[in-house]
């Protein structure tokens, strides 16, 4: 798939640890279903110790269908805007 095309994915969430700041989703349709036997992404935001805000930590873990298949680093991109917003949106609720 190209760079920079709209890419659609729908995922189910599989494990929240409200604990440990840990949300898991599992992508279940759509354009990564394509490429990947399973894509998984987990994402933990742990506090920053002796000042204001978070560390944002993505874990993706995947099967590619075949060797052929690019790793995900096009994702990368993606999960810089959605820690954006998910700290747009808690900085909102302060």
């Amino acid at each position: 798939m190209a760079n920079g095309e709209a890419k659609v994915a729908k995922e189910r969430i599989e494990a929240v640890e409200p604990e440990k700041n840990l949300i898991t989703f599992r992508v279940i349709e759509g354009d990564l279903m394509k490429e990947y036997k399973s894509f998984l992404i987990t994402i933990q935001v742990t506090p920053k110790h002796g000042g204001p805000g978070s560390i944002v930590h993505w874990h993706l873990e995947y099967e590619k269908i075949s060797d052929e298949v690019a790793h995900p680093e096009t994702l990368l991109q993606f999960c810089v805007e959605v820690s954006k917003e998910i700290d747009e949106h808690l900085l909102s609720e302060e």
